[in-house]
């Protein structure tokens, strides 16, 4: 199992190269990258449409039990917390822009990145709409791949 220090340091690795790649490029020179950047695009979206349909037991199943996530507000959640939040919030969209990139840090490792616009209200605020830059590092075990972290940083 991969430890949290491991973790960040795979992050650091994964972003030594270009971060995001049209998707349609060097697909014929790739295949085996493109295969696994659309693998992890579709579970990325099963995620977003989760929170959207607020299933939280689909969410519980999903997750790692180690996850950590960090959004561009600096908050941070464990998985627990995190389906504790999400009885408070409601996202009522989500677009993921066209080009994202993945970042095969070893068979077992890999970093997703994209740009995602999402819409949504948290318990007793205001609707908010939120432009970011994603990253979720995803780790395969026992043949599957599960986020363990995903990150946020503000974009425009």
């Amino acid at each position: 199992m991969i430890g949290r220090r491991s973790l960040a340091g795979a992050a650091v690795l994964a972003f030594a190269g270009p971060v995001l790649a049209d998707t349609t490029a060097h697909a014929q020179d790739q295949p085996d990258t493109v295969k696994l950047r659309e693998e992890l695009m579709a579970l990325e979206r099963r995620s977003w449409d989760y929170m959207k349909t607020r299933n939280r037991a689909a969410l519980r199943r999903f997750l790692a039990e180690d996850l950590l996530q960090i959004y561009s507000d600096g908050s941070r959640y464990y998985k627990g917390d995190f389906l504790d939040y999400m009885t408070n919030y409601r996202l009522d969209s989500y677009d993921i822009a066209p080009t994202y990139a993945v970042r095969a840090i070893s068979p077992d490792v890999a970093a997703l990145v994209y740009r995602v616009t999402s819409r949504g209200t948290p318990r007793f605020d205001r609707m908010k709409t939120d432009k970011v830059l994603a990253t979720s590092l995803y780790v395969r075990r026992d043949g599957r791949w599960t986020s363990v972290l995903y990150q946020e940083t503000p974009s425009q």
